[in-house]
């Protein structure tokens, strides 16, 4: 059944972890409506993220003990209040003047068999597409769009949650999985490509690299070849001299890049807490 105006009230939920570079800059491009609500799941800032949070209206969830995406998202999710949780990075930037008007009237057209949209967290701001509309993709041809369904910049029926929650007993990928079997129960996804953000992550190198050596280990793989990663990173360095592209962007996944490299020559290894 397609949503009515009334049931699109929105809980903007982020997970932080010593997020104060760019985490003003996430909560002052995200304009709520009266009763909307920011949920912050914390993983132990030591910084001026509560504080930032805090500044912005924002509810605090912490996430204590060993740090899993999935079990900080089901803390988010059972906190929130409303029937769309926008699940956003926080480093994930809007570029376009009313991130979350944009979702909302997305949302307004799903079709009730659509729970879930994605929209573009790109390193240049911009779409895979080149127009502003939403797409709907299912089992057939969801394999178009895989690529760039993450949880960086996602909004969700939280009834699709409740139906299947995130994935506790894996370390990554907790997005992927959970969108493999919402589509195997014959569930419709969404692209909307006019909901667009810059990823602006300030993580070090070395974290950089351990999460593209981690996340590859993660999934099923094969050992790529020094010609696999000259290819990923020629196309990488060619997306950032065409423009938009900020170097530190260019920099940091240079380096996840070469991390998925060495991790292909690893066995498969989703365990929480490696």
């Amino acid at each position: 059944m397609t949503p009515s105006a009334e049931e699109i009230a929105l809980s903007v939920l982020i997970r932080t972890f010593n997020s104060e570079k760019t985490l003003d800059r996430v909560l002052s491009g995200l304009k709520l409506l009266s009763g909307e609500e920011y949920i912050i799941v914390d993983s132990g800032s030591t910084d001026s993220t509560l504080t930032i949070a805090a500044s912005h209206g924002a509810r605090i969830v912490p996430a204590t003990g060993p740090f899993n995406y999935s079990k900080s998202l089901n803390l988010g999710f059972r906190a929130a209040r409303h029937p769309w949780v926008l699940v956003v990075s926080s480093h994930s930037i809007s570029v376009v003047p009313d991130l979350l008007e944009v979702f909302r009237s997305a949302a307004l057209d799903f079709p009730g068999n659509v729970v879930v949209g994605y929209a573009p967290n790109s390193l240049n701001g911009r779409s895979p597409f080149d127009d502003d509309k939403t797409r709907y993709y299912g089992r057939d041809d969801f394999n178009a769009i895989h690529p760039y369904c993450g949880n960086g910049n996602t909004l969700y029926r939280r009834g699709a949650w409740e139906a299947v929650p995130f994935d506790e007993g894996i370390r990554t990928g907790e997005d992927k999985a959970w969108l493999s079997e919402i589509i195997d129960r014959g569930y419709r996804i969404a692209f909307i490509s006019g909901a667009r953000t810059i990823n602006l992550n300030r993580y070090s190198l070395r974290y950089m690299f351990m999460k593209g050596y981690s996340d590859t280990r993660a999934l099923p793989h094969t050992p790529a070849s020094l010609l696999d990663l000259a290819i990923w990173l020629g196309s990488h360095t060619k997306r950032f001299l065409q423009g938009g592209m900020p170097f530190g962007n260019w920099v940091r996944y240079s380096a996840h890049i070469v991390g998925r490299y060495f991790g292909s020559h690893q066995g498969q290894d989703n365990t929480p807490g490696k």
